[in-house]
């Protein structure tokens, strides 16, 4: 029997909070303390150019390590590139060379600092106030001063410009921004920084060996990526530091929230911090609408009132409750989550919601009478059949590409694999969730209706090989995306359909080749387009794919599909230091924003495939994605760490400095508890024998499945 444990985690936040928290600024903080603001940023100037807001983005070596509790932050950018370039700066390998370096950390109620700057150019300090919402910093009595305590002081020699602005030559400049009185030499601030990143460095999730730096390289892009809801004063993190929307009046707004990207941040963000993955899902839930629309996006003045985005939010929930332990986060979702799940189905002029016709599948859709009267200049003129598709997340996804849209039910005339196979995901999750919070009449009453979900989309949808949308006038579509393979996540597929998706997944004339997974097959017409969701690989895609793959027992091919996305992820991200949006699928190119939070899913399936925790497989650890020695360090569930030692012959699995077990051979344990009496677990031996060791005890298994209970050994005194 499956036992969640609860652990209660319990916010603690600090008197301020402070970051390259303003959209533009990589290359500055905000520090916000008392419900007040205070920026400054650091702009390169070379000659008569300048490097300032968005144009830093594209300068940016590499985005270094953060910890969760801000003791410590390193980024760097590269100022021999080309200044004013935008999206054409050139993409180049990042090789050691001179860099501006920015190096910060939290001291008391304040943040001490250290620039490092190249011979070539200057650094400019800027003073101004964030979102035109800040305190107003001017210089006064040798430091830059606002209010009564505030203060930017310098403990090495700079220029001061003007009332907002300094100078700092090449060399080294330490300064001191915050709350208190600080009479520390510059060899301090240094001293200190070290020591905190050593004392980071000592308790962070990390790899060793074969896959050395994938799981830092989830933290370092969720926590570069981390912004602030100004008038809030709650952090968040965006889709991208660029993907701020316009509010009412045109100019940027304050925030932008995306629905499926904050949920996969969250679980991104599990992994090293779960109060962050709290925050960020109570963020994008606080966007509803009250007719239960959880928008595709939503900002502080303006909103996507007509569509949503796929509901993959109590899934990914009910997976970060499992991963953190966070009741009282369940409890806070449970009603909005609700809410939503109703969104798709309530009935209304004559039909529900997403199903205009009435035969229980749904439809992606928009509706038109609750368009927002002030959308982005993109949005302005757009069709109901293009915004049904932005609702699906896949903006133009070939399957899409010959279906019409029905003025009256506000939908698509198509149902489609991928929504109805989410929902039914959502219903099942929802009867966990529900099941957990002790409501048992609601849990059961999600189940039914998953049930009849499922019923649904095997009899409808399955072609006789394959799980297609289907046309309203009972036409199965052409194209198989890889979306289509979302019945194996919501688990609503037969054993004998599940090997017949098996093997088109694995064909390599439509899914399988060197780069997977493809969002359209290779044999599709789209398929050579190779833009946005027209035959690219997507990280969202492949995370969804891969627990789906797990979730019908396919743990090799999972396993297949996690170190492939791995290979492109980190290619970009070691090579580059780019974390991007979506990947060529013939040439394995980086494509899209350079830097895109949902980008280390592929980096989050990895690691999951070694050690994780799930509503369907409990705990589980394998050792299916290493071919050489390596080791995972610190990898927290519900508040206990973990380290791994993995290899292509076996894996040992410690906490709290002690064997819990080990193994020989290829496999993977599910459903894993054990405790001072014995272990029990699921085993899958993927080699042709596996040894397991387990407190002086071993047995021997051939290839297969098993039903492990071991006891311990009586100890004599």
């Amino acid at each position: 029997m499956r036992r969640y444990a609860a652990l209660l985690l319990g916010g603690w936040l600090w008197a301020f909070t402070f970051g390259a928290l303003d959209p533009p600024h990589w290359h500055g903080l905000v520090i916000h303390h008392a419900g007040k603001l205070y920026g400054f940023r650091f702009v390169m100037v070379k000659g008569k150019q300048e490097a300032d807001g968005y144009d830093t983005l594209y300068l940016v070596h590499r985005p270094g390590p953060v910890a969760p509790d801000g003791s410590f932050a390193l980024i760097s950018f590269d100022p021999s590139l080309p200044f004013g370039l935008g999206k054409k700066t050139p993409v180049l390998p990042r090789e050691e060379k001179p860099l501006f370096k920015i190096t910060y950390g939290k001291y008391k109620n304040g943040v001490v600092g250290l620039l490092e700057i190249p011979r070539g150019i200057k650094i400019r300090i800027v003073f101004y106030r964030p979102w035109n919402m800040g305190e107003e910093i001017i210089y006064r009595k040798g430091a830059f001063r606002a209010g009564s305590n505030f203060r930017f002081t310098a403990l090495d020699p700079w220029k001061v410009l003007s009332p907002t602005s300094a100078e700092v030559g090449p060399g080294k400049f330490r300064f001191y921004a915050g709350f208190e009185d600080f009479h520390r030499s510059p060899g301090w601030i240094e001293d200190r920084l070290q020591e905190n990143l050593k004392k980071y460095r000592a308790s962070a999730p990390r790899a060793r060996g074969e896959w050395e730096g994938f799981v830092a390289s989830i933290s370092r892009n969720l926590l570069w990526m981390k912004l602030l809801q100004p008038e809030k004063g709650k952090v968040y993190i965006p889709a991208g530091r660029r993907w701020i929307f316009p509010g009412p009046d045109g100019k940027r707004d304050l925030w932008t929230l995306f629905e499926w990207d904050s949920f996969f941040n969250a679980a991104e963000a599990s992994v090293f911090d779960c109060s962050l993955a709290r925050r960020e899902i109570e963020a994008v839930l606080e966007t509803i609408y009250p007719w239960g629309n959880l928008p595709n996006w939503r900002s502080a003045r303006n909103g996507c009132r007509d569509h949503s985005q796929p509901p993959v939010g109590s899934f990914l929930t009910l997976k970060v409750y499992l991963k953190c332990g966070d009741r009282a986060l369940l409890q806070r979702a449970y009603p909005i989550l609700k809410k939503w799940l109703f969104f798709w189905i309530r009935s209304g002029n004559g039909h529900k919601k997403r199903d205009g016709n009435g035969n229980g599948l749904l439809e992606w859709g928009s509706d038109t009478p609750l368009i927002s009267p002030h959308q982005p200049p993109w949005e302005l003129r757009v069709d109901g059949r293009q915004r049904a598709a932005w609702e699906s997340g896949q903006d133009d996804l070939p399957n899409f590409d010959s279906v019409k849209f029905n003025e009256e039910t506000h939908t698509m005339e198509m149902d489609t694999v991928d929504l109805s196979s989410l929902h039914a995901l959502d219903l099942w999750a929802m009867g966990e969730i529900a099941r957990i919070l002790g409501k048992r009449r609601e849990s059961a009453q999600f189940k039914k209706l998953y049930r009849k979900m499922a019923e649904r989309i095997n009899a409808l949808l399955w072609d006789g090989d394959f799980y297609r949308d289907r046309f309203w006038g009972g036409k199965f579509s052409p194209h198989k995306a890889a979306s289509n393979f979302y019945p194996l996540l919501a688990g609503v597929v037969p054993r004998e359909r599940a090997l017949r998706l098996l093997a088109h997944l694995r064909n390599p004339r439509e899914f399988w080749g060197k780069y997977i997974l493809p969002t359209i097959s290779r044999d599709d017409p789209a398929f050579k387009d190779q833009q946005y969701w027209r035959g690219t690989i997507w990280p969202p895609t492949n995370y969804l794919v891969y627990h789906g793959l797990r979730r019908a027992g396919f743990d090799l091919e999972a396993s297949a599909l996690a170190i492939s996305g791995a290979r492109l992820f980190l290619r970009s991200w070691k090579t580059y230091g780019l974390c991007r949006e979506n990947y060529n699928s013939i040439t394995g190119e980086g494509g899209g924003q350079r830097y895109q939070s949902w980008g280390p899913l592929f980096a989050l399936a990895l690691l999951e495939d070694f050690i994780d925790i799930t509503p369907w497989e409990g705990f589980r650890i394998g050792n299916l994605s290493a071919s050489s020695p390596g080791q995972l360090l610190n990898i927290k569930i519900q508040g206990k760490g973990y380290n791994l030692k993995v290899s292509h012959r076996g894996l040992a699995l410690y906490s709290g400095g002690k064997k819990i077990l080990a193994f020989s051979g290829r496999g993977v344990l599910k459903d894993l508890e054990w405790d001072g009496q014995g272990l029990r677990a699921e085993l899958r031996v993927y080699s042709e024998k596996l040894t397991l060791h387990f407190r002086g005890k071993k047995k021997t298994y051939p290839r297969g499945r098993f039903k492990l209970e071991i006891s311990s050994p009586r100890r004599t005194p």
